[in-house]
């Protein structure tokens, strides 16, 4: 679900969770499907969108792999320009994943057919130590490895360790 605002005076220092607070309960948790994360579905609302905000910020890698190239040098665009920057961009027809999961905020502006995009803070903060090696991986036109191929190196990273 993209969360549309009205006008360009939000700052990005707004709390994911009141982003994800927005939506529907169904549509956050699809959100924590799609990114193979788990948040009981038998909490509150407010709860939920707390619990979301804290899985996504918590996993910043399950998001960038999810992530196509133009969305990566978007990431990299935010990461650049720190806070309270919008990121102009042509609208399309079909929405960034970072707007369907309600990572970024984006004003409409119809005249000139653009979304102005603001990243909050912490969804920022989060991505920023791990989008780099994702981006050269995108834009060096090479396929990511799979969430399974992922924690497959990661166990075989703490086994070999362990010696």
């Amino acid at each position: 679900m993209t969360i549309t605002i009205k006008n360009k005076d939000f700052s990005s220092n707004i709390n994911l969770a009141n982003i994800m607070n927005v939506m529907t309960k169904v549509e956050m948790l699809k959100i924590i499907n799609k990114l193979e994360l788990y948040v009981s579905p038998n909490l509150k609302k407010d709860e939920t969108a707390r619990r979301v905000a804290r899985e996504i910020l918590d996993n910043p890698e399950d998001v960038l792999h999810v992530l196509n190239k133009q969305e990566l040098q978007l990431v990299d665009e935010f990461v650049k320009a720190g806070p309270n920057h919008y990121a102009v961009r042509k609208m399309r027809k079909t929405y960034y994943k970072l707007q369907q999961y309600g990572l970024v905020l984006t004003y409409k502006d119809m005249e000139n057919e653009e979304w102005h995009m603001l990243m909050p803070d912490s969804v920022r903060e989060s991505l920023a130590p791990y989008y780099q090696s994702y981006l050269d991986l995108a834009e060096a036109g090479k396929k990511l490895p799979s969430k399974k191929e992922l924690r497959m190196m990661a166990a075989l990273q703490a086994f070999m360790g362990k010696d």
